[in-house]
């Protein structure tokens, strides 16, 4: 009987660790560089408090960046600045030099006003890891042109599962990311890239994903690629599948 008490004590421990400091665990803005070095051409600003990074290319069409859990999402300014599109990034609330505390509805709510007040009159949407959750949310409230998914996931109650078996997650997560209900309303074409070696957001978890993506128009497995490392080493695909997605727009003449 002590026993199987002191197990009861330890798996409700688990259980209440889960649920009052999943904030640690979901964001990480700890990992995240407070600054970095912005490239040429781009600024920084802040639209309510939150710090924005843009590349203004007086294009008629804008790519928005939404990072992953432990990014300083102005660092992608680099990444993507050499193309001929506007870039817009924000880093989520308490990373980088933003203010406010990171959660579900506060990374939606500034991720929306970011989006509504930068958007042009084409818009393709990039998220990576957790901003995949934020890409899909901004894909089921606003017309998008494009969408690319870089290791996105079902929910994070489905990662939660497969991490903690034993608990009923879905009664624990409070910041749920459900991809799957979001990335349904959209009609918009979609772009996923796959890090072959992820543990972070393994394959299963976009598997179950895979049949709530109405538009899904490839899927492109990066080999020898990890959960960290696949923006390095996919940089030159991903650039141009963003390409093709801003072409095939004007081709439809939206």
């Amino acid at each position: 009987m002590k026993w199987l008490l002191l197990l009861g004590l330890i798996y409700l421990a688990g259980g209440l660790s889960l649920y009052f400091f999943q904030e640690r665990l979901i964001f990480r803005p700890d990992l995240a560089p407070k600054e970095v070095q912005l490239p040429p051409k781009a600024h920084k600003l802040f639209l309510d408090g939150l710090e924005v990074g843009v590349i203004d290319k007086k294009s008629d069409t804008t790519l928005f960046y939404f990072g992953g859990n432990a990014d300083n999402a102005v660092e992608a300014l680099t990444l993507f600045g050499d193309l001929p599109f506007n870039v817009v990034t924000v880093n989520y609330p308490g990373y980088g030099n933003s203010q406010g505390s990171p959660s579900q509805k506060s990374i939606f709510q500034g991720a929306a006003k970011v989006f509504e007040h930068f958007r042009t009159a084409h818009t393709i949407i990039i998220g990576r890891s957790l901003g995949t959750g934020v890409a899909a949310y901004i894909a089921a409230n606003y017309p998008v042109d494009g969408i690319v998914l870089i290791t996105p996931y079902h929910s994070i109650t489905h990662l939660a599962r497969l991490r903690y078996p034993i608990y009923p997650v879905r009664l624990l997560v409070r910041h749920p990311f459900p991809i799957y209900q979001y990335i349904q309303q959209s009609d918009a074409p979609t772009i996923v890239f796959l890090a072959e070696y992820d543990d972070t957001t393994p394959r299963i978890t976009f598997e179950k994903l895979r049949p709530y993506i109405k538009n899904l128009k490839k899927v492109i497995l990066i080999p020898n690629a990890t959960h960290a490392d696949i923006l390095e080493k996919a940089k030159k695909k991903i650039k141009k599948e963003i390409g093709e997605l801003a072409r095939g727009q004007r081709l439809r003449g939206h």
